[in-house]
């Protein structure tokens, strides 16, 4: 699965003369069913008049891009769509294609490599791990780019019960009163292991949702399940784990995967947007307070030229292609990241001059 570190890694490979294409190659679709796909028909028109635009920049753009265009055709001659979106990066020197399991907008750039649209899919479908919760399971299920799968679970078992003293309980003989032996009744002493018992369920299921986390990155988790046993978990979660929990949805344990995210997604996007409106805001006040933030084209341009940048916020989508593509290089360039926004967070961005950066420190 492609991350913000092979991006980054794949940019160093990259120059000023870039194709960049993002196609829609989903074969469940109607358009894509035909004998010649719609993606194909669309990407040969843009090939033809991105060529006829290089051509007229003279000799050395025509030879530039015709090095790409063969290195391009040689790639699709043996290409079989197997992901529902297709993104290429292609050089004079150097092809990149990556598979994507959602669906993208047919769009070509030309230039610097434009990241800005795959940063974004990587942004909207960053990891969720979710971890729905009864008294005898636990089930793990990964989300990421639109695709969910699964990952764990934790059963209780019961047959590590130790039946034997669990038969005392319930009465060590005729005319033996049990309450003297235990201090209680065979009842409450045997629901008091079985509490036990669970519980220790409970601590299993914790170290294993903190374990799947750290393995695949994880920065947010959202639990379901019965709400009682998924508070309990998320009590003995440690705390490092504890605070990437965002919210406990009641999704019933027997749910679909499809089901699963569906009801997940629609509460990671409300948590984003949330976020992203509490991120514009601090660095807003940090700006305006000549703290480490910087507003406006002018000032986020001087601290990126300073390699002062340590987050790069910007609106998504934006009218401006090519700065869209340029500033995130800009800011890789200074071991900064870049934070897209969207809906509220995006129109408040745009109030104080469309654009704005968390910087390293002030001058």
């Amino acid at each position: 699965m492609i991350s913000l570190d092979d991006i980054k890694q794949m940019l160093a490979e990259t120059g000023e003369n870039t194709l960049t294409l993002y196609l829609n190659v989903d074969n469940a679709l109607e358009e894509n069913q035909a004998v010649q796909p719609a993606w194909k028909i669309w990407l040969k028109d843009t090939l033809r008049r991105l060529a006829e635009e290089n051509s007229a920049q003279g000799s050395d753009a025509k030879v530039t891009w015709n090095r790409i265009h063969q290195r391009l055709e040689e790639y699709l001659q043996g290409y079989t769509p197997n992901s529902r979106g297709l993104a290429l990066f292609a050089g004079p020197d150097f092809l990149r294609p990556i598979e994507l399991p959602l669906n993208m907008e047919n769009q070509a750039f030309f230039g610097k490599a434009a990241v800005t649209p795959l940063l974004w899919e990587l942004d909207e479908h960053e990891p969720y791990l979710i971890a729905l919760v009864d008294q005898e399971k636990t089930r793990m299920f990964l989300t990421h780019l639109g695709s969910i799968g699964f990952e764990d679970s934790v059963e209780l078992d019961i047959d590590d019960y130790d039946w034997a003293e669990r038969t005392t309980m319930h009465g060590p003989g005729p005319g033996i009163d049990n309450a003297a032996v235990h201090g209680g009744t065979g009842k409450d002493d045997f629901q008091k292991m079985i509490g036990e018992f669970v519980s220790r369920f409970y601590r299993q299921s914790a170290g294993r949702i903190g374990k799947v986390a750290e393995q695949h990155g994880v920065r947010r988790i959202i639990l379901g399940g019965v709400e009682e046993s998924a508070r309990a978990v998320e009590g003995y979660l440690a705390e490092p784990t504890k605070k990437l929990v965002i919210d406990i949805v009641p999704i019933p344990l027997r749910s679909s995967p499809a089901q699963i995210q569906e009801i997940a997604l629609e509460r990671a996007r409300a948590y984003e947007r949330a976020a992203e409106v509490d991120l514009v805001n601090q660095v807003i006040d940090f700006a305006k307070s000549g703290g480490r933030g910087a507003l406006g084209a002018k000032a986020v341009m001087e601290a990126l030229e300073m390699r002062r940048v340590e987050l790069l916020i910007m609106p998504w989508p934006m009218d401006d292609a090519s700065l869209a593509a340029e500033l995130p290089l800009r800011a890789f360039a200074s071991g900064g990241s870049v934070e897209l926004v969207h809906g509220e967070a995006a129109d408040r961005l745009k109030q104080e001059g469309g654009l704005a950066a968390r910087l390293y420190y002030v001058l």
